[in-house]
């Protein structure tokens, strides 16, 4: 298979200036790159600029090399970084650009471009783990030959160090409960995290953030984004399911002037005002067939069209999240598979507050304690009654922690010296009539209540479905306090 070769335009090499004219130079990096080693070893050249769009430079090289040799086939790639020795920022664009030729053997020439774009390529190739080879060409006044040489770069990792970067992690993070200002990393949320943290360092890629409501999806793209180069740009969160289509299209997109009835004034979109940045897009499994085009577009092409205007580019990363199985809504033909596949760069699933475990909801039940101590400027910390932590410790949360940090705010204005008692608890905690509670007796209630209501409240009838024997079942009716007369009417 022949390979890909990727390099940035040498600005400072791959042209001479004779007279005021500036001219390709016919023995700088890239030209003299295609005149000894391009041949046919390659499929194809990628020639990155920095610059975001209309690079005379590269167009003016792109032509030399087309006259020159019309059987190579070069590719220009423009790359949008503002600081070419912003080593955070090139790394962000090249890693997603690597990515996309995942499983292709590429050849990297890292001689052209800046320290930066350099150490840069060094990084990449180290981290990814992709079929990668870095190589770069010693001019012909260096060697014996008297032409060009080229020179693969081979990396060998260290164990030695590997295990001391892990034994000084270690170190530092002792506790499997790692404390922020507005959160609690936990032992089964710290992964997500981890994960989270890589794919910030990749700017351009999007992220589908899965999980229930109240997991804290949000939180989560907030993490992405102040971990990106991104972060001094602007973060905007859109609800799509709390809108009409015309009404998302017109908050994504902004609209000119007259577009429609009420458009007095041109006004810009979220995107174009989240220029830079990052814009969330909750509850994406929601959106219609038409927006869900409409998006595809904006991901595929990077531009967006005003309602009533014309089309115009954009930098802004995309995150998605969603509750919803949206493998099982492309299944159904309710979602777009190109759409998904676009959006599913990376995927970051957040367990639910039942999936965490009992230790982990003991240790947010105090993290919200003294959280919400500062909110509400107690002298003390909130006092929970044992019987208060057994309710909530048996409480499945099916709001998550979204409903745990709410409850512990009620429990702070409810309670009576500091201390929570049963009630200061709302009635779905007191009374968990719900086939989702952690305790058996719940479960066992909740079924026998159902059989009997199912039988009109005919006991033995009732015995008989659910397996015991009529003194067993009258036995746990009198001890779950089962109101045999209700379940009649």
């Amino acid at each position: 298979m022949k390979r890909l070769l990727i390099s940035w335009i040498a600005t400072r090499n791959d042209f001479t200036k004779e007279d005021g004219d500036v001219k390709v130079n016919e023995e700088g990096t890239t030209a003299s790159f295609h005149e000894y080693f391009y041949k046919d070893k390659y499929e194809k050249h990628l020639l990155l600029t920095a610059k975001k769009e209309e690079d005379t430079a590269i167009d003016f090289l792109l032509s030399y090399l087309k006259q020159r040799h019309p059987e190579h086939v070069v590719e220009p790639k423009y790359m949008g970084v503002d600081d070419v020795i912003n080593l955070e920022q090139i790394l962000s664009k090249i890693t997603p650009l690597l990515l996309e030729y995942k499983g292709r053997p590429v050849d990297i020439f890292i001689s052209p471009g800046t320290p930066a774009m350099q150490t840069a390529w060094y990084l990449a190739h180290w981290s990814l783990n992709l079929d990668t080879r870095l190589l770069q060409v010693r001019p012909k006044q260096y060697t014996k030959t008297g032409k060009p040489e080229m020179v693969f770069v081979n990396l060998e990792r260290d164990a030695t160090t590997s295990s001391a970067i892990i034994r000084q992690r270690k170190t530092e993070q002792p506790s499997k409960f790692i404390e922020e200002e507005d959160f609690l990393k936990t032992a089964s949320i710290g992964p997500v995290y981890e994960k989270a943290y890589k794919v910030a360092q990749a700017a351009e890629a999007t992220v589908l953030i899965l999980g229930d409501t109240g997991t804290g999806k949000e939180h989560l793209a907030q993490y992405v984004h102040r971990q990106s180069p991104r972060r001094d740009a602007p973060f905007h969160a859109v609800n799509c399911s709390a809108m009409s289509d015309q009404l998302l299209e017109s908050r994504l997109f902004g609209y000119k002037k007259g577009a429609f009835t009420g458009a007095e004034q041109d006004t810009p979109g979220i995107i174009q005002s989240t220029e830079g940045g990052t814009v969330f897009l909750d509850e994406i499994g929601d959106i219609s067939p038409y927006m869900q085009q409409s998006l595809l577009r904006v991901l595929q092409e990077k531009e967006i069209t005003p309602i009533g205007g014309k089309p115009r580019k954009v930098d802004v990363r995309f995150i998605a999240a969603t509750n919803k199985d949206l493998l099982a809504l492309c299944e159904a033909g309710k979602f777009r598979w190109d759409l998904y596949y676009r959006l599913s760069v990376v995927e970051l699933e957040l367990p639910s507050l039942q999936e965490r475990g009992i230790e982990e909801i003991k240790a947010l039940i105090q993290f919200f304690i003294k959280q919400k101590k500062k909110l509400f400027n107690a002298a003390k910390p909130l006092r929970l009654s044992p019987e208060v932590k057994d309710k909530l410790l048996s409480y499945p949360f099916p709001g998550n922690i979204r409903e745990l940090e709410n409850l512990i705010e009620r429990l702070y204005v409810l309670s009576t010296d500091g201390e929570a008692c049963l009630q200061d608890l709302p009635p779905r905690i007191l009374d968990p009539r719900t086939k989702d509670s952690l305790l058996l007796a719940d479960i066992e209630k909740w079924h026998i209540e159902r059989v009997l209501r199912l039988n009109g409240g005919k006991q033995r009838k009732t015995a008989r479905d659910i397996g015991v024997v009529y003194n067993t079942l009258m036995k746990k009716v009198r001890d779950y306090g089962v109101d045999l007369e209700g379940l009649k009417r």
